[in-house]
């Protein structure tokens, strides 16, 4: 009887839904496989055994043992593939999760995480302050308004009151701050001095930013050149300016 298209259709239907099965369902297959083709070449021998076969005819049986022979093979690769876990639950490439980035740049994207988390951490905690500067005025000092002080080749008036305004760049770090007037000036054999006028202390916290003095007008009555130093309790020199007085 002729099939129509339906049949074959369902057929293909069926036999693509059948290679999808477990493993069991596969080596049963494999098995029943194996009993046909051991039936076909049992009734081949028979067959062979009954006829007189001469030159001729085992020639036309070559043809027949190739093909028993490529079915051995095929039945062995098929065993092979059964026995060995392969599966078709393998996804083809086309098919695989791509998604996730390649491991170089991973890799580098560590790399520039860690470097800046260094960079950060080192400018917290190990990057210097503003320098220890002192600022000088003939009028009181503010902390808003030290940004418009110089500090190089200061020059005041006589007879003025001299305020200061000491800025650590951080905390004081200490107790007691002592700021000490000296006047520098050249002797007889032409030799620099450096003679104390005045010496201020003061008591502040260690957490402190500033400490603020002044030096008082009868200390600036001639013209020369003066010098300022801020003292720690051990006599340190924390910060040093020079200025003139004319």
């Amino acid at each position: 009887m002729k099939r129509n298209k339906k049949d074959i259709f369902r057929k293909r239907i069926a036999d693509d839904l059948s290679e999808k099965q477990g493993d069991t369902s596969n080596m049963g297959d494999f098995v029943n496989d194996m009993k046909k083709s051991r039936e076909n070449s049992e009734n081949a021998a028979g067959q062979k055994n009954g006829q007189i076969g001469g030159e001729d005819k085992s020639k036309n049986d070559l043809p027949e043992q190739k093909g028993e022979k490529t079915n051995s093979i095929a039945m062995e690769s098929r065993l092979k593939r059964l026995t060995s876990g392969e599966s078709s639950t393998v996804q083809p490439a086309a098919f695989q999760d791509d998604d996730e980035p390649p491991r170089w740049r991973r890799y580098v994207l560590y790399t520039v995480v860690a470097v800046l988390a260094s960079l950060i951490f080192y400018w917290a905690l190990c990057s210097p302050g503003q320098k220890p500067t002192i600022y000088l005025a003939n009028t009181a000092i503010e902390e808003a308004n030290i940004r418009h002080l110089g500090t190089t080749n200061l020059v005041f008036a006589r007879g003025k009151t001299l305020y200061l305004l000491f800025y650590s760049g951080g905390r004081l770090g200490q107790d007691k701050i002592i700021a000490k007037l000296t006047e520098i000036y050249a002797d007889a054999s032409n030799m620099v001095k450096e003679e104390s006028v005045a010496q201020l202390e003061g008591s502040v916290k260690p957490t402190w930013k500033y400490f603020t003095a002044q030096f008082q007008k009868e200390n600036f009555t001639h013209a020369g050149r003066f010098r300022i130093h801020i003292l720690g309790p051990n006599g340190d020199i924390l910060a040093s300016q020079e200025f003139r007085v004319q």
